[in-house]
């Protein structure tokens, strides 16, 4: 091949790659997440709005439509959504920098989901395709979910916590995936444990997320799993802090975690509630 030939392929495929780029569409500007959710009447759930990065956004006003559906209660960056009465077609609006960005809700009548229910879901970035959803080791304040996208400028890695809220993402280009340095994940596929996308292409929150018994360990001892509960929102009253059998109710999940005399985990009980 003569090199008057192998440049001109070159520059064929340089153009191809600046064609393909170019009309690739830009991750919005402004994202409200989880950009679905279903939730029942007084139920409580806190969204955020993040940018392209995925990162939290400040100075975000919120409204919800209609408004005799649901109240809101903003809280640092993130507003919580107090769900008043039954309806499917629950608009939370976030504005920003110019940017505005929604979020649907769906407000069910009952005291449960029907079994199956898909509680939340984040809108996948545009041109990409859904690739692994792991499992993140527990760590304070760190993410509990890790999204592979594959997309047109290479694989992207977004990290979320068990209800939606997504923290960051960052592209890892076209290489086969490696996670950021001292992040470490799991294989996600466990008994109980589920995991759907919509036929908009969105991914899908757990059916079933990881419960306390699921991440408490044998031998932690109480401060520890205390800790872990504070970080779920678990409350804890003088009275189960001072006894040796700790009770934790999750959507889906009961748990009971037994320490004996040194205050170290000997035993857990976990038991599926699908009323």
């Amino acid at each position: 091949m003569s090199e008057t030939v192998r440049a001109a392929l070159l520059m064929a495929m340089w153009v191809s790659t600046l064609v393909r780029l170019a009309f690739a569409e830009q991750p919005p500007a402004l994202l409200v997440v989880p950009s679905h959710a279903t939730m029942l009447v007084g139920e409580d759930r806190t969204f955020r709005a993040v940018g392209q990065n995925g990162r939290i956004q400040h100075n975000v006003r919120w409204s919800v439509f209609p408004a005799d559906a649901a109240e809101l209660k903003t809280t640092a960056d993130e507003v919580i959504v107090h769900t008043l009465s039954p309806s499917s077609t629950v608009v939370l609006t976030a504005n920003s920098g110019g940017e505005s960005a929604e979020a649907t809700i769906e407000i069910r009548a009952g005291n449960s989901l029907t079994p199956g229910t898909v509680m939340w879901s984040v809108t996948r970035l545009p041109d990409c395709k859904a690739g692994n959803l792991t499992q993140a080791v527990p760590s304070a304040n760190g993410p509990d979910l890790y999204d592979q996208e594959a997309c047109p400028d290479g694989i992207y890695i977004r990290a979320f916590t068990a209800d939606g809220r997504e923290l960051w993402r960052r592209r890892l280009g076209d290489s086969s995936l490696h996670l950021p340095s001292g992040s470490e994940v799991k294989d996600r596929t466990e008994p109980g444990e589920q995991m759907t996308q919509d036929v908009n292409g969105a991914r899908m929150g757990f059916l079933h997320f990881r419960t306390m018994c699921d991440v408490v360990s044998a031998g932690a001892n109480k401060e520890t799993v205390a800790k872990m509960a504070r970080d779920r929102n678990l409350q804890l009253d003088a009275k189960q802090r001072a006894s040796d059998q700790w009770l934790f109710e999750e959507p889906g999940s009961r748990c009971v975690i037994f320490f004996d005399q040194s205050g170290a985990v000997v035993k857990k009980k976990k038991t599926i509630v699908t009323d």
